[in-house]
């Protein structure tokens, strides 16, 4: 069954910054404001109005061959010239970096079978952890950023905030 990702893309409204929202309760993430909850990743848009917004998880019907639900990432952010995965988690503890990266590879797979013709020219990916809001996140794991860069032409970063897109 194809998939149009696209199809579940909403605006964002032009702000300044804005805040991804994953409260773990089974239900997609969400925009709002900074500072409306804890649970937030920040996102840095400086007043451009081509953001949009996809909810993944919890939102968009992505099977494993068998049929069974697979683990994907939370969200993906959208540009006129770049595509970005997002994974939310909450942990403490080093494990949640394996976990986050294969739900972003995933994900990345799902859309690059359903829209093999894709036509931005960049590739993102954020690994994020409100839990270790305070930690440097971004200072290593140049393999696993490596093999990202090779295997899905992705740039991937593990940060709290998201820069502006290109």
């Amino acid at each position: 069954m194809t998939v149009d990702f696209f199809s579940y893309a909403e605006a964002v409204p032009t702000q300044k910054e804005f805040a991804l929202c994953d409260d773990h309760d089974q239900k997609p993430v969400r925009i709002e404001h900074i500072g409306d909850s804890e649970h937030q990743v920040a996102v840095i848009s400086n007043n451009r109005s081509d953001y949009s917004f996809i909810a993944v998880d919890h939102n968009i019907p992505l099977k494993k061959e068998d049929g069974s639900d697979d683990k994907i990432c939370d969200a993906m952010l959208l540009t006129n010239n770049t595509v970005c995965f997002i994974e939310i988690k909450c942990w403490r503890g080093g494990t949640w970096i394996l976990q986050a990266s294969e739900q972003v590879a995933s994900t990345i797979e799902h859309f690059d079978r359903n829209h093999p013709n894709d036509q931005h020219t960049y590739r993102d990916a954020y690994l994020c952890n409100w839990k270790q809001r305070n930690k440097l996140l971004n200072e290593s794991r140049n393999e696993l950023k490596n093999k990202f860069h090779t295997d899905y032409r992705t740039h991937l970063y593990i940060a709290n905030v998201i820069k502006e897109l290109v």
